[in-house]
């Protein structure tokens, strides 16, 4: 064997088939992980990993998150356990009760969330706000005021909103909105107190594939968002996580027709979690998700799933029926987790592991 042989085959052991496979792979998978009554999506690409959310129903759906995420870097071993950014919307539980353990158990290289420093879920985001520094990790809070500076209505980018830079795939992640500090003149006190109407709104671009992350931002929010970006397409993407987990009041008709999805996912728990609990923060006393929305999401995404399927849907809180779901519609209580593979060109694959 002369020496150049000896060279590839040294290289050939050295790096792993997954490895090669990885880097080679001009794609990103959205995996939406089923984490009960929350939210939680881990975005791959072909040179690294973006998660926005940590949340979880409780704490054996919080031990299914680390599980499916041990699961990923075991298969992806060239990322080394490291995820380049964690974004949680806003400061509820549901959204962000994994967010300490996934910092203590990775390295996490930045993270974003809104500046706030309230709410359900404020332990874990008061926590990364105060340890970030101490832990090496780059730390940028998002404000809707940043973000327009100037009138503008392009968005906010920068290296810690879009970390990712692979030469086989690169995304482009956007922030659209975050914290308001100043009281729109139409919102209420109440939908200003609402940390809802805070979160995050981020779009995430592939080639021609494009992904809109809303957090659980209700119907105030999406109307300022709607009037400010009247015009342009920055709202406008082919896979939308449904706001608030289908609630009733995260989507609109207007909102629908600006965005103009093709596939929607539902995150949220199973339709009888807390049924035999009266009233509390459960999927069955919210009622998620409504009717109203699904049949919205019905008659503005065009294509159909493989197989229709029927499932329990909420008329009302604590009010559940059959209702029969024919379109590109996934949502974890039926599907389990939901992985969106997108390549450059703007084709989509879905895959459930219901």
């Amino acid at each position: 064997m002369n020496y150049f042989s000896r060279v590839l085959l040294a290289l050939l052991f050295f790096v792993s088939a997954d490895n090669v496979v990885a880097q080679n792979d001009s794609v990103m998978r959205a995996h939406f992980i089923n984490v009960g009554q929350g939210a939680a999506a881990l975005l791959e690409f072909p040179c690294g990993v973006v998660m926005i959310d940590a949340g979880a129903q409780d704490d054996e759906y919080e031990a299914k998150l680390m599980d499916y995420l041990a699961r990923f870097f075991k298969r992806r071993k060239d990322l080394n356990n490291t995820i380049d950014l964690v974004m949680v919307t806003h400061p509820h539980v549901d959204h962000n009760q994994a967010l300490m353990q996934l910092a203590q158990t990775y390295r996490v290289d930045r993270y974003i969330d809104n500046g706030m420093r309230t709410g359900s879920g404020k332990a874990n985001q008061k926590w990364l706000q105060d340890n970030a520094a101490g832990a090496d990790i780059l730390y940028e809070n998002i404000t809707f005021e940043k973000v327009t500076k100037n009138g503008s209505k392009k968005g906010l980018t920068d290296s810690i909103i879009d970390p990712i830079n692979c030469p086989t795939g690169n995304p482009a992640i956007v922030m659209y909105s975050g914290q308001f500090i100043n009281q729109p003149d139409d919102w209420s006190k109440t939908a200003f107190g609402n940390a809802n109407n805070h979160s995050l709104v981020v779009k995430v671009t592939f080639g021609k594939s494009s992904l809109l992350f809303t957090g659980d931002l209700e119907t105030e929010g999406i109307e300022t968002l709607l009037g400010y970006y009247s015009g342009t397409k920055a709202l406008d993407a082919d896979v939308l996580l449904v706001g608030h987990h289908g609630a009733k009041n995260a989507t609109t008709e207007d909102y629908l027709h600006t965005v103009t999805p093709n596939i929607a996912i539902i995150s949220c728990g199973p339709w009888d979690y807390g049924k035999n609990e009266g009233s509390g923060f459960n999927t069955y006393s919210y009622g998620h998700p409504r009717i109203s929305t699904l049949n919205m999401l019905g008659n503005y995404i065009p294509g159909r799933r493989s197989e229709a399927i029927t499932v329990q849907a909420a008329e009302g809180a604590r009010d559940f029926r059959p209702y029969t779901v024919d379109k590109k519609i996934y949502a974890t209580p039926w599907d389990d987790h939901i992985v969106v593979r997108a390549d450059l060109k703007g084709k989509y694959t879905v895959t459930t592991t219901d």
